[in-house]
């Protein structure tokens, strides 16, 4: 009998009514348990191998079917080349006018970070070390330089630093001065975040930095006229019993 009566197993039956669990006996669970244990154990296995470097896949070669090995080994290689093309670049790099349609414009597949720059420009240097610093940490990204006179022929200085971003020869974000960017406050981050918005760097920021900024101004304006309204407040009080 399915239910615990004669009537329950009729309104089972009739769909009424779910059947209840089946009750298993030891030899059953003991079945399932080993089940379970041998494929936690395969898992453990299998994701052993996925993540494996090189060296690891070497030292299994005793224990380990050497055909499923050597795939391992040949998928291995192809990430790290793959992943080495990738990350490749990691400077910034100087170029002249010769190279630009080469270096820049006739690239394709990654982003390239353009720094219009002159010598004796304070902000043009300021730049200049902001995107050595996230050369190095966006390696997939290629950053270079070059003299605005080299770039554009009578560029005018009030637009420098210029920094233009192209993807596959087209000019996709641009930035003309520090002017948006808090001028001499800017700091690697602020660019890092504008970079970020059109996907020329991957960035672990969530929220715009120079928003930080504007509520700390804010905050502090705030916190300095309310002292300052204390202080005049203890003024007057002062004064009253003069």
């Amino acid at each position: 009998m399915s239910g615990e009566t004669e009537w329950d197993d009729i309104q089972i039956k009739l769909g009424n009514k779910a059947a209840p669990p089946k009750k298993l006996t030891e030899d059953e669970i003991f079945d399932l348990i080993q089940e379970a244990a041998q494929y936690a154990s395969e898992k453990e296995k299998q994701e052993k191998l996925d993540n494996a470097s090189l060296e690891d896949l070497k030292e299994m070669e005793d224990d380990e079917d050497e055909q499923v090995l050597e795939k391992l080994r040949q998928r291995r290689i192809a990430q790290m080349k793959a992943e080495a093309e990738k990350n490749k670049f990691g400077e910034l790099y100087e170029i002249s006018e010769p190279a630009y349609k080469s270096e820049v414009t006739e690239t394709t597949g990654y982003f390239v970070v353009v720094l219009l720059f002159k010598n004796g420009i304070p902000q043009c240097q300021l730049v200049n070390e902001i995107l050595k610093e996230l050369a190095k940490k966006h390696r997939a990204t290629k950053f270079v330089r070059i003299r605005s006179e080299e770039a554009i022929h009578n560029y005018p200085d009030r637009n420098l630093p210029t920094i233009l971003v192209y993807f596959n020869g087209m000019i996709v974000n641009q930035m003309i001065t520090l002017a948006k960017m808090y001028g001499d406050q800017v700091n690697a981050k602020d660019i890092e975040w504008w970079l970020s918005r059109c996907g020329a760097v991957k960035t672990e920021m969530k929220e715009d930095p120079r928003t930080a900024k504007k509520t700390n101004i804010t905050t502090t304006s705030k916190s300095l006229n309310s002292n300052r309204a204390r202080i005049e407040d203890s003024d007057d009080d002062y004064s009253d019993d003069d």
